[in-house]
């Protein structure tokens, strides 16, 4: 079976049945594992598929965005082995900027040893866990961005969040973002959201971006930055080698967590 015929394939049976181990995947093909995750990496890159642990889902396009509580399910170990980690980097005194995004969410219950922190934020999920915490040290400052908030999402958007980030002097931002790939950059859903990162990106003296492996080798509809715009990348070490490899010769760090 051809490159070309085996990519049909699994989109007719993703069609069909909207999710499928790779195991069975490359059983149904009479393919190999390796080349069939190949071929899946290839589709997500594409924007035609999804890819989770062991499985790839149907694509929802490049503009739909599953709903939050969808993915904070998928690939839940690897996003909390990666917001611990992103954690670690958190010092004493430090101002950071949480994003939006499940992972990112995922920090704020690892940030619970760090003293004299001010936390910006644009998304009211966030706001709502470290306004919350009982564990959290106090003294802390919490600092919302206010604007237009998205619904479902619990994300602001507009001038209104973009001008208060702008103030802002940040140590690190932490970022999610829906796709990365070496050569489309730093990708997500909506133009409104990609510019809210933006802004985080050029006020903080460190940029790292949480992503875990199923977001790489993805583009999606909105360009935030490209690759060589941020300092960080922690993923899971299901990345897939090439890709990260790539990503390191555009001078971006990059640590793998199990």
């Amino acid at each position: 079976m051809s490159k070309s015929e085996r990519h049909a394939q699994i989109l007719r049976f993703l069609e069909e049945e909207g999710r499928i181990d790779v195991a069975e995947l490359a059983r149904r093909l009479d393919s190999s594992e390796i080349t069939t995750r190949r071929d899946v990496s290839s589709l997500a890159l594409a924007g035609h598929v999804e890819r989770v642990h062991g499985a790839v889902l149907r694509s929802a396009g490049r503009f739909a965005e599953r709903p939050f509580h969808v993915r904070e399910e998928l690939a839940a170990a690897a996003k909390s082995a990666i917001a611990a980690e992103a954690a670690s980097l958190v010092k004493d005194g430090d101002a950071i900027a949480l994003d939006v995004g499940s992972t990112v969410l995922g920090m704020v219950e690892h940030l619970v040893s760090i003293a004299e922190l001010t936390i910006v934020t644009a998304n009211l999920r966030t706001a709502w866990a470290v306004s919350m915490s009982e564990e959290l040290r106090t003294p802390h400052r919490l600092i919302v961005a206010g604007g237009v908030v998205r619904p479902g999402e619990t994300s602001m958007y507009g001038e209104g969040a973009i001008q208060q980030l702008r103030r802002t002097r940040l140590d690190t931002a932490f970022l999610g973002v829906a796709g990365l790939s070496p050569g489309a950059g730093l990708t997500d859903f909506n133009l409104d959201t990609a510019e809210i990162k933006r802004v985080m990106i050029q006020t903080a003296r460190r940029r790292v971006v949480l992503a875990d492996s199923t977001k790489l080798d993805v583009q999606r509809f909105a360009h935030v930055a490209d690759v060589e715009e941020i300092d960080l990348l922690i993923t899971d070490t299901e990345a897939d080698p090439k890709t990260v490899s790539a990503i390191r010769e555009l001078g971006v760090e990059v640590r793998m967590v199990a």
